[in-house]
C-alpha cells in the first residue's frame, strides 16, 4: 500500500490501514526501540504508544517527510522521554543464534554480547545515530529528520559514535567517553 493511500485510509479510520501500518512497521520499530532502550518490554510499550499517537495525530501529519520517518521520529522521542525517566533499564533479551557447531555459536554470542554491551554504554546521542544508520539503514538526511538535528550534527555524532564504539570494542567492551 503506497504511503498516500495508507495515510488517506488512516485519516478516514479504515481498520485495514491501521493493521497494514502496524504489520509494515511494527517489528522494525520494536528492534530500533530495543536497541535504544535496552529493554524489550519497555520497547514494546514505546511501539504501542507510538502507534496510538500516530492514530490520534494522523490528521496533523503534513507530509513534509515520509510516513516511515515520521513514525521513527515519534518512537525515538518517546524513547528519549522514557530514558530521561529511568536510567536503570534491563538488558535486551537474547536472540537466536544460528551456527554450525557449539563453538561457533559461543564465539558469535560473545561477539554479539560485546557489541551490544559496548553499544549500550554509549551515550544516547551516539547510540541513536548508530542504531538508525547501521541497524535500520536510514540515510543521514532521514536521521536528521527523525532526530530533528542538522545533517552536520548527525555526521559528527556518527563519526564520534563509530570512534567510541570501535575503541570500546578494541578494549573488550570498556568505554572511556
Amino acid at each position: 500500500m503506497a504511503d498516500r493511500k495508507l495515510i488517506d485510509g488512516l485519516k478516514i479510520g479504515r481498520e485495514d490501514s491501521y493493521r497494514h501500518l502496524v504489520e509494515q512497521h511494527g517489528s522494525r520499530l520494536l528492534q530500533t526501540c530495543c536497541l535504544i532502550l535496552k529493554d524489550r518490554q519497555e520497547a514494546e510499550d514505546v511501539v504501542q504508544e507510538t502507534f496510538i499517537r500516530v492514530f490520534k495525530g494522523i490528521h496533523e501529519f503534513k507530509g513534509n517527510s515520509s510516513l516511515y520517518t515520521w513514525l521513527y521520529r515519534i518512537a525515538v522521542n518517546i524513547s528519549r522521554d522514557r530514558l530521561r525517566k529511568s536510567e536503570d533499564l534491563l538488558p535486551l533479551e537474547e536472540e537466536l543464534i544460528v551456527g554450525d557447531d557449539l563453538e561457533s555459536k559461543i564465539v558469535v554470542e560473545i561477539d554479539r554480547e560485546i557489541l551490544r554491551t559496548s553499544l549500550y554504554k554509549l551515550s544516547l546521542v551516539y547510540r541513536e545515530v548508530l542504531v538508525l544508520y547501521y541497524f535500520k539503514d536510514f540515510s543521514i538526511k532521514e536521521i536528521s529528520e527523525i532526530l530533528g538535528d542538522s545533517e552536520g550534527t548527525i555526521k559528527s555524532r556518527l563519526s564520534r559514535g563509530r570512534k567510541l564504539l570501535g575503541e570500546s570494542l578494541l578494549r573488550g567492551g570498556m568505554l572511556d567517553e
